[in-house]
């Protein structure tokens, strides 16, 4: 049986100058932030999974977004593709995953310019690969997403985004293909076969661990009773300090 892993990045003590688009600016806690990290870590590692850390080197230029690693390297078909972000400060990422990954022997599928993907913007449900289109992911990052995902036989199914910065922070697939869905975080709710709607902004990320386990922000008690009704065991983990800079549980790990 394949090994599950799933890359994880600690948080930087500049997370605070992380990126924010659509919410209020407030005060990270660091200290906490790095112990809510812990506690994903050890959920994840908890269910069977290998927590492959990525680690920077001395020289590298600061990542305050780096902790959402899941943004800058997406592993679909057997294929890991390392983004390029559309927020330019955040393309320096990419070294130290790409060095990680190297020393795993993983080979990478880097978008090139002029294309933008981001990580959360790729949800895939069956055979189909949604890929959200907008503010970090461009039609030539689309393109390029397209060949790669047909050639692994997947068809790559594009999605307008104009309520939420990524495809990811509005919905996520559980194992059986159902998609949960923020109703006001989703364009159109009929693009999925089987959509199902939560309550809260953080039942939209959740992150099956296998086993019937899924992943689940502590923010989002009533998504957790949701996901229960599907025959789900949820486990909830608190990611508040990563919610204030739009964090998602999804964007804390990229499994691959």
């Amino acid at each position: 049986m394949m090994r599950r892993r799933a890359l994880m990045r600690p948080p930087e003590p500049g997370l605070g100058g992380a990126v924010v688009s659509l919410i209020d600016r407030e005060p990270v806690d660091l200290e906490r932030a790095m112990a809510q990290w812990r506690d994903v870590r050890e959920a994840v590692s908890a269910a069977g999974w290998e927590v492959v850390v990525v680690e920077g080197h001395e020289g590298d230029p600061p990542c305050p977004d780096g902790v959402f690693v899941g943004d800058a390297a997406v592993s679909v078909g057997g294929r890991v593709i390392l983004t390029r972000s559309a927020v330019e400060s955040r393309r320096p990422e990419r070294a130290a995953i790409r060095r990680t990954l190297a020393s795993r022997h993983v080979r990478v599928v880097p978008i090139r310019r002029p294309g933008t993907v981001d990580g959360g913007d790729l949800v895939r449900v069956g055979d189909v690969v949604y890929v959200g289109v907008g503010v970090r992911t461009n039609r030539a990052g689309l393109a390029q997403v397209t060949r790669t995902l047909e050639a692994s036989g997947l068809e790559v199914v594009p999605v307008p985004l104009h309520k939420s910065v990524q495809l990811n922070s509005g919905v996520t697939a559980l194992p059986c293909g159902t998609v949960l869905g923020h109703p006001p975080l989703v364009d159109d709710p009929s693009v999925f076969e089987d959509f199902v709607p939560v309550p809260e902004r953080g039942g939209a990320h959740a992150f099956p661990l296998g086993g019937g386990a899924v992943l689940v922000a502590a923010s989002a008690p009533g998504s957790a009773r949701t996901i229960a009704d599907l025959g789900y065991e949820p486990v909830l983990v608190d990611i508040s300090e990563f919610e204030k800079r739009e964090g998602t549980m999804t964007c804390l790990l990229a499994p691959f």
